[in-house]
């Protein structure tokens, strides 16, 4: 039985690209990969079977070719590779329901709550979890009464790759650039920076619709590589680094993170896929994020034996046990060149 699967947002290193990789390392279901993007110049459309290009999802025309795409190949099942085709997924669910397409996406409820942080650092606290200090800054005098440097600065709201992050030290760094963003728009947010860069984890968490546990997987980040980098600063006594997009590292089992993981994902309500960056601090789990979907590193773990895409498809279109299992493994990145056929 053949089953078609669409990948949207294939482009620039994107999770629908982690997917792609994922899905092609499947041996045992007869897949054929659909991918689409908005330009013809992506690496994704040299690992797929058939290649869309499709208008961004702003486009009025986006629903009616996505939705035909579909139509002309009988598609089954549906991964989204970028946030904005996560929220039109979420949005149209019900359409894609009737179609008898299934999608790995969390609810309604825990989207919305996780992709803004300060929303969801507001409702852990008040659930009693413990988390970094934190503070929303809408003015350059909220910064006044912050009293937890050194401290990260980034969107609350709207943010993907590490882009607008930065780190400050003291409180001129902070003043200069909280101005910086507030100019430029940016929903900011002040979270204190605690622990050490050689203790980052990516874990992922998934979730059934009754909000039962699937399983989870834990990837211990190795962020000093120039790929992983975003930003490094040189403090009196210490190296601060905000790590990028692109995980690596490894993939590994570390029973007390993965519980402590698991029960955040109990505590948002999780129905789907949940990807949670943090750091280990005395062997508790401060939060930094929640991305309520798949992730980064998402090949790294099908490497290691934990497929996440291969593991819904089973799950959700032949109702087959969940497999936990997989094996520790180091998996480093590195830049290919790719010939692109314009």
């Amino acid at each position: 039985m053949k089953i078609n699967v669409l990948v949207t947002g294939i482009g620039g290193g994107s999770h629908g690209e982690q997917i792609i990789k994922s899905l092609n390392l499947v041996k045992d279901l007869d897949l054929e990969i659909i991918g689409t993007d908005v330009t013809t110049l992506t690496t994704g459309k040299t690992i797929v079977d058939k290649f869309y290009l499709v208008p961004y999802v702003t486009d009025c025309k986006y629903e009616e070719i996505i939705f035909k795409i579909i139509e002309e190949n009988d598609v089954k099942f549906i991964f989204h590779g970028s946030e904005p085709e996560l929220k039109f997924i979420s949005e149209n669910r019900e359409k894609f329901e009737i179609l008898g397409i299934h999608h790995p996406l969390n609810s309604k409820e825990a989207i919305s709550l996780c992709m803004n942080k300060y929303e969801t650092y507001v409702y852990l606290e008040n659930l009693g979890v413990s988390l970094p200090k934190f503070k929303k800054i809408n003015f350059v005098k909220d910064i006044e009464d912050i009293d937890f440097y050194p401290l990260v600065l980034k969107p609350s709201t709207g943010s993907g790759g590490s882009s607008d992050v930065y780190i400050a030290l003291d409180k001129e760094d902070c003043v200069l650039l909280v101005r910086y963003m507030l100019k430029h728009n940016v929903d900011i947010i002040a979270q204190q920076y605690v622990g050490s860069h050689s203790d980052e984890y990516t874990i992922g968490v998934s979730s059934n619709n009754n909000e039962d546990i699937l399983g989870s997987i834990i990837v211990k980040r190795y962020i000093t590589n120039a790929l992983s980098t975003y930003k490094k600063v040189k403090g009196e006594d210490n190296l601060f680094i905000i790590s990028s997009g692109i995980s690596q590292g490894k993939v590994c089992h570390n029973e007390n993170l993965q519980k402590q993981a698991e029960e955040i994902a109990k505590l948002v309500n999780s129905k789907g896929p949940l990807n949670i960056q943090c750091r280990e601090v005395d062997g508790q789990l401060m939060l930094f994020e929640i991305n309520p979907r798949l992730s980064g590193t998402t090949s790294l773990r099908a490497m290691a034996g934990y497929n996440e895409p291969e593991l819904m498809i089973k799950y959700y279109l032949f109702n087959e046990k969940w497999d936990n299992g997989y094996n520790d493994m180091t998996i480093m990145r590195t830049i290919e060149e790719v010939k692109i056929d314009e």
